[in-house]
Parts: C-alpha cells; sequence; structure tokens
C-alpha cells in the first residue's frame, strides 16, 4: 500500500462523512469559547516560537492555526457549506 494512500482519509470515509466531520467539527468545536481559545493558545504559541525561541516556521505554523481557528467557520459560511 502506497503512504499516500493510507493517510488518505476519503479512502477510509465517504465523500459525504468526511465533509459531514469538517462541518461538524467547525459548528460545535470552532465556534464560541472554544474557538476563541484555541486561536489564543495558537496566537501565543506562534509569539512564543516565533520571537522568543527563534523558531519562525513554528511560529508561521502556529499563527496559520490560529487564523484557521478564527476564520473557518465564516469562510465555511461565506461559501455557502455551513
Amino acid at each position: 500500500m502506497n503512504f499516500f494512500e493510507a493517510i488518505n482519509p476519503l479512502s477510509h470515509f465517504s465523500e459525504g462523512e468526511y465533509f459531514y466531520f469538517w462541518q461538524m467539527l467547525f459548528v460545535t468545536v470552532l465556534e464560541g469559547f472554544w474557538a476563541k481559545m484555541l486561536a489564543g493558545v495558537f496566537l501565543l504559541m506562534a509569539f512564543w516560537f516565533g520571537v522568543r525561541r527563534q523558531r519562525f516556521q513554528r511560529g508561521l505554523i502556529f499563527f496559520g492555526l490560529s487564523c484557521l481557528v478564527t476564520y473557518g467557520a465564516a469562510i465555511l459560511k461565506f461559501l455557502g457549506l455551513m
């Protein structure tokens, strides 16, 4: 089995189940209190790694995760997927 086939989620789930998983994740976890807390923690980690530890790649990764959590649900709503 190819490595990429093993990590491909669509080989384990149907397309509908995969879409439903991400939709429910954004609706339940990434809105409200938990979204604000996750975004704050990711932003804090971005500054910690990027500025204090001089690990710019990790800082950018955590900043990207912070942006994803912050704007993920709004983007899905804008696209009409939620």
